[in-house]
């Protein structure tokens, strides 16, 4: 069996490393898009590469962020050229949670023909007990709720996929679409309980910053007014609805806590709420995910939010002026 990871990775500095290694003991390859990336997350995936891992970067210089699109030229690419059997569309922030390879194989191999399998998340979230001394946030961050109340979860592929073009992975990862004259239509997915993804969406205040605002301004290229004019109340709303009403917050109270960090991933991951009584949200207990490797390009400052959003506006306003010079 060939198991192959996707991911579309943007300014991960702080978990890029980690990701790459965690993975590599699962899968047999990783095709990974770097998207523009103004942080350390360029010359950390290029130092895997020259390490001789099995591991495959391309570049994306577009400032857009098109994560469906993209993540499905990535798969197609996987199960084409890698020869990949199964394709697991990974976000940088997420790590596979299996007790062997012989188990993730015994877990994909129970797909049903023309279906996709779906794998639930476990939100990670931070705490004050956490070491902060610690650079790899998937041993720092330790504790989870008890329960998910609302479980998010993420397509695995199959060469079902690759039948028609039409099929496309859409955004988050969370299922395989496809646009037809009578609509949206979903594949089948089939649970794979045996399986999870931990989630360390929000790991410190430098992360959350460079997330949040350049996710929502990226975002906003896509269809600016629409985005900014769409109105929800939960996060299964208007699309990137998270980011959106982060970035008023970071605007409002830039300086981030602990607490503060953890009350976003309870309400925002785990909820998906932010009306939630504070007496329902979960209780967290420890349960650390295992780290048996050594970072060894990851660096305490893998990334500063003002300098990734001072060269991405560079970046921007080199794009419009060109658009607007006489050819």
């Amino acid at each position: 069996m060939r198991i192959v990871g996707v991911s579309m990775m943007r300014n991960e500095g702080d978990i890029a490393e980690a990701f790459v290694r965690h993975h590599l003991s699962l899968f047999d390859h990783l095709l990974i898009l770097d998207h523009a990336s103004t942080d350390s997350t360029t010359d950390i995936l290029r130092a895997l590469v020259a390490e001789g891992l099995p591991l495959t970067v391309h570049r994306d210089e577009s400032l857009a962020f098109q994560q469906g699109p993209r993540t499905t030229v990535l798969a197609r690419e996987a199960f084409r050229t890698l020869r990949a059997d199964y394709v697991l569309p990974v976000d940088a922030d997420e790590m596979l949670r299996t007790s062997s390879r012989q188990a993730l194989e015994t877990s994909l191999a129970s797909i049903p023909a023309g279906q996709c399998g779906q794998i639930a998340w476990q939100n990670y979230v931070v705490t004050e007990e956490d070491d902060f001394a610690e650079l790899n946030p998937v041993a720092r961050i330790t504790h989870r709720p008890a329960i998910e109340p609302n479980p998010t979860r993420n397509v695995v592929l199959t060469p079902y996929m690759m039948g028609d073009e039409r099929w496309e992975v859409a955004p988050g990862n969370h299922w395989l679409a496809m646009q037809t004259h009578r609509g949206m239509f979903a594949a089948k997915m089939q649970p794979l309980p045996d399986l999870s993804y931990a989630h360390f969406a929000i790991r410190s205040e430098a992360q959350l910053h460079q997330k949040v605002f350049l996710g929502w301004l990226s975002a906003r290229l896509q269809n600016p007014a629409a985005i900014q004019e769409a109105g929800a109340s939960n996060v299964s709303g208007a699309y990137s609805w998270h980011w959106r009403h982060l970035f008023a917050d970071m605007l409002d109270q830039p300086h981030v806590p602990v607490k503060r960090l953890q009350d976003y991933a309870l309400r925002l991951y785990v909820h998906k709420s932010l009306d939630v009584d504070s007496a329902q949200i979960s209780p967290l207990i420890k349960d650390p995910v295992p780290a048996p490797y050594t970072l060894r390009y990851t660096s305490p400052s893998a990334g500063s939010a003002l300098v990734s959003l001072a060269r991405w506006t560079d970046d921007l306003l080199t794009r419009v002026g060109q658009s607007m010079s006489p050819s």
